[in-house]
């Protein structure tokens, strides 16, 4: 059965498309709220061809359907029923800016990224004070067209951003991403429009703005903005769903996208934009008077903060800060993100020499050193640093003594890019010098700090890479993510779970929040909100791990991925970092469950041992193959 026609079949039993109310998923299964729980049918979710298990859990329904299908017949559910709404962060305040955020910027980054190279590049090229005096193109005439192309491409990004966020955002909050782009592209074409050719009753006031029933509009330039466009878009999707609800038939077609856009668009520009726009300023000032105006003290208060703010994730909130000062003239948040993920590189190239030969944490070294110097510093962290604490509290203070003369010298970015050793390019070009200089002081002190540490501990007989890897002998169990207290799987509370609907399923309660790959093979899944992983061995069997029991409640909140889908991991390699005190606060089960859903002809049963169960040892093992069934 296709996910289109297992969708009718799922919105038949949910009792017809208007008692759906919303439409979410996480890594196995399809999650509605229906309008009245009485007209949803169970017996009959759970007798349709392709669903492994269906049941009620508060007021939700949660559908099986297992992770190699779950997306596609959640989207056509969603698109029979018509009314879902996007899944919202739960939490604090600030957990869920960042959460809306993140979901918002993630789509964009390979435009940010190919954007920002190539507005790099062109920096490089037509700016003088990088490879001399004069600039290259100055030199080299016949490269001024094709430079300045270069750089139209680029800034294109940036100054039409509200357009891609607008798509982005209004996506995110449940609207027509089209609409959202509309938004967008009026904030962009505001100072320029001709309103009276298109709204006869809306008179440009000349090189100021419009005339409104006497009151006077300024036609702000958002070129650039982020706040303003993300908040309009919020507004907008509300506004969208409000329409759509009390139309119907072919008027809904002509009637909610005009009401919308002329609702949203008079509210955009007499409240929510100038608002923002004065707010998103305020704090973009706010914080260049902490880098600029407290000196070499906030330059290094900066730098102190912003490894342990990606630890936590919340530096994506830093992105719109960022754009809104490159808009203003230039950036000091690049510079410095750039200075912390050097110091991590060398702490985990320190970490590298000084590990012995065949032991996990030198093999993961090697492996996050060259992506950390080049900007990406999340595996050095997770995998290196942040689990021998030490380094990276080396590597966080040889990044604010970095900060601190980055702030004296007043280097800035003025575009964005790969921020580590190539950024050079994003730096205005009389501050690449200082820029270098203050890398070249962050990977010294970083790779100093974390060396002098690593000799001192292999010294006093305590090598920073504690024993040799656990080697369990047999390369075909299923090993346990976690160390912590063995539990028998009939006895969870989740009904799909406890009755192994998805596969051989293991259960251990966990000591600690570090979440590690059970088999080796390629990531194949990593749910949306980093409770789940799915790994894919090179002999096919498919293995699912899950944090905690309903935890895609969190909507992320609490859990860190470490890898990506497609990523290669072995064995014991890390994969999540998970809050379990952030789980259970939220009255929530932190059990982590290891599931194979699909071995092939091979059988797989649960390994009986002791009580506790040590991370990296097997707990499930095959019972049979092709060779011998």
């Amino acid at each position: 059965m296709d996910a289109t026609t297992m969708a009718d079949a799922i919105l038949a039993a949910l009792g017809g498309a208007g008692n759906v109310r919303g439409v979410t998923h996480c890594a196995t299964r399809v999650r509605v709220d229906p309008a009245e729980s009485a007209r949803v049918d169970v017996t009959a979710l759970a007798r349709i061809p392709g669903v492994l298990a269906a049941q009620v859990v508060g007021d939700r329904v949660q559908i099986v359907v297992g992770p190699g299908r779950v997306e596609a017949v959640s989207a056509a559910v969603r698109r029979g029923a018509g009314s879902a709404t996007a899944p919202a962060h739960r939490g604090r305040l600030s957990a869920r800016t960042v959460g809306v955020l993140v979901d918002v910027f993630t789509p964009l980054l390979p435009a940010f990224v190919a954007g920002g190279l190539l507005t790099a590049l062109h920096n490089v090229l037509a700016g003088p004070g990088v490879f001399g005096d004069t600039a290259v193109v100055d030199t080299l005439t016949w490269l001024r067209g094709p430079v300045a192309l270069v750089g139209l491409v680029g800034a294109a990004v940036f100054a039409l951003l509200p357009v891609l966020l607008g798509f982005s955002a209004a996506g995110r909050f449940g609207g027509s991403p089209y609409l959202g782009a509309a938004m967008g592209a009026a904030l962009v074409a505001a100072p320029g429009l001709t309103a009276e050719s298109a709204l006869p009753a809306i008179h440009l006031a000349p090189d100021t703005g419009w005339v409104i029933a006497g009151v006077d509009v300024l036609a702000i330039d958002y070129q650039g903005t982020v706040v303003p466009i993300i908040a309009i878009c919020f507004v907008l999707a509300r506004l969208e769903r409000f329409f759509a609800r009390r139309t119907s038939g072919s008027a809904r077609l002509l009637l909610v996208p005009l009401l919308t856009l002329l609702t949203t668009g008079l509210l955009a520009f007499l409240v929510l934009g100038p608002a923002l726009r004065f707010l998103g300023d305020a704090a973009a000032q706010g914080m260049e008077w902490l880098y600029t105006g407290a000196g070499v003290l906030g330059g290094a208060l900066v730098g102190a903060v912003y490894s342990p703010l990606v630890v936590t994730g919340l530096h994506q909130g830093l992105i719109a800060i960022e754009l809104g000062l490159l808009s203003t003239g230039g950036s000091f948040i690049f510079p410095i993100a750039a200075a912390a993920n050097v110091a991590q590189a060398a702490a985990s190239l320190a970490v590298w020499l000084c590990a012995r030969r065949g032991t996990r944490l030198r093999a993961l070294a090697a492996t996050a050193t060259a992506p950390a110097a080049l900007g990406i510093a999340e595996p050095a962290m997770f995998g290196v640093t942040l689990r021998l604490r030490v380094p990276f509290l080396i590597a966080v203070g040889a990044t604010a003594v970095s900060a601190a003369l980055l702030a004296a010298w007043r280097v800035e970015a003025v575009t964005l890019g790969a921020a580590g050793l190539l950024g050079f390019a994003s730096i205005a070009p009389g501050s690449v010098g200082p820029f270098l200089a203050c890398l070249a002081v962050s990977m010294l002190l970083s790779f100093g700090g974390t060396l002098a540490w690593a000799r001192w501990r292999r010294r006093r007989g305590r090598p920073i890479d504690g024993e040799d890897p656990r080697r369990t002998g047999d390369e075909t169990a299923i090993l346990s993510p976690v160390s912590g207290r063995r539990v028998a799987v009939e006895s969870l509370a989740d009904r799909a779970f406890a009755a192994s609907a998805l596969g051989p399923t293991a259960a251990v309660a966990p000591e600690s929040g570090l979440i590690t790959a059970p088999v080796a093979g390629t990531v194949s899944a990593v749910a949306a909100t980093a409770h789940a992983y799915g790994i894919t061995t090179d002999g096919g069997t498919e293995v699912l791990v899950h944090i905690g029991i309903d935890t895609v409640r969190l909507n992320g909140d609490g859990f860190r991925p470490l890898v990506r889908a497609g990523d290669r991991v072995a064995a014991g390699d890390p994969l999540a970092r998970a809050d379990l005190d952030a789980i259970v606060a939220a009255e929530l089960d932190p059990v982590v469950l290891t599931i194979v859903t699909e071995a092939g002809a091979r059988t797989f049963a649960p390994i009986d041992g002791e009580t506790r169960v040590v991370a990296g040892t097997p707990v499930l093992r095959p019972t049979g193959s092709p060779e011998n069934m």
